[in-house]
């Protein structure tokens, strides 16, 4: 094992202890329903952190670990506009019904179809992500912390785009590059995603 391989493991523990902290002590202060939202959210990405740090990147290319990562930005958008927004009954309709198209097109189809049907999950939830806390910041209805939610969409957007061209051959990192970075993509987007959400 060398030394990236081993950093990239000491960083994945780290985000995972991050998400494991907004699992116990970050969840104060919200409803049931938005509480089981984050905790689903969080908890899912200290499993993919336990599973990364396990087995490695390559666990990222089976196809359930890719639909099961998926339900990371659902349910954190989930979570968002049960939190912020009067109503969420759209937009829960609207993700639920394209998660389990995509879903089915994942298991049952191959091609250009399969991994678009997930990139416009994560296109729509990281979306929400990105512009719901920039709209309620700018309209007075949350604190300027709200806004390292959408840097974390951010960084995690950058990530995702990386790994997609990674797969399309048309990457300007080699492998091992984007490998390297992901560890890194991931703490820091998890660690702006809880500061975002302290209350």
């Amino acid at each position: 094992m060398n030394k990236k391989s081993i950093l990239g493991r000491i960083i994945y523990l780290l985000t995972g202890l991050v998400a494991g902290y907004q699992i116990i002590k970050g969840m104060e202060n919200y409803s049931n329903l938005t509480t089981t939202l984050y905790t689903i959210s969080f908890g899912l990405l200290f499993l993919a952190c336990l599973l990364l740090l396990l087995m490695g990147f390559e666990i990222m290319e089976n196809n359930y670990i890719a639909i099961i990562s998926s339900l990371i930005p659902i349910t954190l958008s989930l979570g968002l506009v049960t939190d912020k927004l009067d109503s969420s009954t759209m937009y829960s309709v609207l993700i639920s019904v394209s998660f389990i198209i995509a879903v089915v097109l994942r298991l049952f189809s191959s091609g250009n179809i399969a991994s678009l049907s997930l990139g416009a999950i994560h296109f729509l939830s990281g979306s929400v992500i990105f512009f719901l806390p920039i709209i309620l910041f700018l309209t007075d209805k949350a604190e300027i912390q709200i806004l390292m939610i959408s840097f974390g969409g951010i960084i995690i957007g950058s990530g995702g785009m990386l790994l997609g061209l990674l797969k399309a051959g048309k990457s300007f990192f080699t492998k091992e590059k984007v490998i390297a970075l992901f560890p890194i993509n991931l703490f820091f987007t998890t660690t702006l995603f809880v500061v975002g959400l302290a209350n």
